[in-house]
């Protein structure tokens, strides 16, 4: 096979990345707390979006990509066996949740490990420490991260086809996703079924009104890659820097890990001299100590990220300062101000998702606005749907939107289809339906009941049925 030959990957000739750009929308509430809306909340503002930029593969180049990352994740799990930070790098792993068992840990199960700390050190006064590297995978120093890639391997330099790998990682070349849909006439092949066979499946041209369609209309390539290069070459940008790797690849998260083998030894050193706790999630990472310590931690992180083994940066502002104390008998966390060290007291620790004042866990109230967004998005694509397509009887696929909104599609099951001899009885496949947000509510509820006591989480989400039945009603009555 073509991707299992390093000779063959050693002169390989990578195509340029497709990228777009993602832009994740903010909302804030407003500071002024007179400034409410009619129901007596806090108005709320639009900020400045998020803007993630992400580049994709071919289909030829993300298998090679998606093989060497097999590679370096043995690799890596091999180099850091045995280091202490092992258990504390978190993301982009699989870590089982019992080990010899099959099930991998999870986001919820890494923050239940680290709030589990902060509750057993409830007779210290406690500092947590939530930092955030700044543009991460944009700012990766080259040297650095073909040094440890070799380290990792056991090689004094980088072999060949790694080699290659390397250099359509950092010299990159790139479309733009857009300039590319428009200079095909916003035409492209997309892959569909074939009449009266339930496996059998083609390629045909089609011309598609917008580029948010394609992953709807299973779009699978503009051309083929002699085509491309011998016509395109006009709309290839080159990125020359000294610093960076495309986020989206399938080795990109892989190698962020590696780069920051010699950051983790150095922090977990000394967090572990203290008896403090340490874990990284990717870019972001969460250190508990002592109050006394919290200065001079605050001051390594920020020495060690910038040193001469890292070359990166973590702004101040993205450094959050939280303190956990006994308040009138009660263990409280609240956020503080790291110079003046004035408390926050309606602020709680905020980490991968989940906010945790001392008592109790919750959801950020993020997910659920998202959630509900999403939703919401479901029901206007379903009307439109019902009043304007050719579908006879206007009907919402209410099954549909039960399933992927509500507790009734929150259960796991296993997928059954129509067997090809014949199409009345159901064969078991090797697929499933993993549920959907409320799985992932009903499961975070679960795990955080040792901490919480009680079903708090559960009772987050009782608005979201309220809101999914007021959106269905109001979409019946459009259709009547």
């Amino acid at each position: 096979m073509y991707v299992n030959n390093p000779d063959k990957i050693k002169i390989h000739s990578f195509l340029p990345f497709i990228h777009k750009t993602l832009l994740k929308r903010k909302f804030r509430a407003n500071k002024d707390i007179t400034n409410k809306n009619p129901s007596g909340k806090r108005q709320r503002f639009k900020d400045d979006p998020k803007n993630r930029p992400i580049f994709f593969a071919s289909h030829i180049d993300a298998m090679i990509f998606s093989k060497y990352n097999s590679i370096l994740i043995d690799a890596y799990e091999k180099h850091i066996e045995n280091k202490p930070f092992n258990e504390s790098i978190v993301a982009y792993r699989k870590i089982p949740v019992v080990k010899g068992k099959e099930g991998n840990r999870c986001n919820i199960d890494f923050t239940k490990t680290t709030f589990e700390y902060i509750k057993a050190n409830q007779d210290k006064d406690l500092s947590v420490i939530v930092a955030d590297i700044t543009s991460f995978f944009d700012n990766l120093n080259h040297k650095i991260l073909k040094k440890k890639w070799a380290e990792v391997l056991n090689e004094p330099t980088l072999p060949p086809d790694h080699f290659n790998l390397f250099k359509s990682l950092t010299r990159i070349k790139y479309v733009n996703s857009q300039q590319l849909f428009e200079a095909y006439n916003k035409t492209i092949y997309v892959e569909r079924g074939v009449a009266n066979s339930s496996t059998k499946r083609e390629r045909v041209k089609k011309r598609i009104s917008c580029s948010k369609y394609l992953k709807e209309k299973n779009a699978v390539s503009y051309c083929d890659k002699d085509y491309f290069l011998k016509n395109n070459l006009n709309l290839i940008i080159s990125k020359k820097n000294m610093t960076g790797i495309p986020q989206g690849s399938p080795i990109s998260a892989t190698l962020a890990n590696i780069y920051l083998l010699d950051f983790d030894e150095l922090i977990i050193k000394k967090i572990e001299s203290i008896n403090g706790f340490y874990q990284r999630y990717s870019d972001d990472l969460i250190i508990v100590c002592e109050r006394q310590n919290e200065d001079d931690i605050i001051k390594l992180i920020r020495d060690t990220i910038s040193g001469e083994f890292v070359k990166l940066t973590i702004e101040p502002k993205k450094t959050k300062l939280y303190h956990f104390e006994f308040i009138n008998g009660l263990f409280k966390g609240f956020a503080v101000n790291e110079t003046t060290k004035e408390p926050n007291n309606n602020k709680p620790l905020e980490y991968l998702g989940f906010s945790f004042d001392g008592q109790k866990v919750l959801i950020k109230n993020a997910g659920f606005s998202k959630f509900y967004r999403s939703m919401k998005g479901a029901f206007n694509r379903a009307i439109t749907y019902a009043l304007y397509s050719k579908n006879p009887d206007k009907s919402l696929f209410k099954s549909r939107l039960y399933k992927r909104f509500t507790y009734k599609g929150a259960e796991g099951k296993l997928i059954y289809r129509p067997s090809k001899d014949d199409p009345k009885v159901y064969n078991k496949t090797k697929e499933y339906n993993w549920g959907n947000y409320i799985s992932y509510v009903y499961k975070a509820n679960d795990s955080m009941q040792s901490i919480n006591g009680n079903n708090a989480i559960k009772k987050q989400s009782r608005k979201l049925w309220g809101e999914f039945n007021r959106l269905m009603k109001f979409h019946e009555n459009r259709l009547s």
